[in-house]
């Protein structure tokens, strides 16, 4: 598979994760989603709160989770019966979307590309090599 993304592209999408983690204070790790979430104003739900044919409509738009916007606020609602681990990425990559702009009517990247920039921010807000100490990492 052909990479959609430059170093450039790693490069902004990085200094983004850094930018948010120094403008809300973050500073241990690892990083709670749910926190970050909070304190953009995002809400999160869980699938598991709906009724059952509410649950089953969420959950033909994404098996892991997805965004929507309504009057300028954002929800993000994920699949709770994943592993935490995966909960963790989808709502990452969830954040990554409304942060990178990805939900803009201006947005005019390809689909592949968003998805590769979100994919990245989430790996890299979950382990993010500039705030692992020297000597860590294998």
């Amino acid at each position: 598979m052909e990479k959609l993304l430059k170093r450039k592209d790693y490069d902004r999408i990085e200094e983004t994760v850094n930018d948010i983690m120094e403008d809300l204070g973050l500073k241990l790790f690892p990083l709670n989603c749910f926190e970050m979430a909070f304190l953009l104003g995002i809400e999160i739900h869980r699938c598991s709160e709906f009724n059952e044919r509410d649950r089953e409509f969420i959950m033909s738009k994404c098996e892991c989770g997805f965004t929507v916007r309504k009057g300028g606020k954002y929800f993000i609602y994920y699949n709770d019966a994943l592993d935490r681990s995966r909960i963790r990425f989808a709502i990452w990559h969830e954040i990554a979307r409304i942060q990178l702009g990805h939900l803009e009517t201006d947005c005019t990247i390809s689909c592949a590309q968003m998805e590769e920039e979100e994919n990245h921010f989430a790996a890299y807000v979950m382990a993010p090599l500039a705030y692992i100490p020297k000597g860590v990492v294998a």
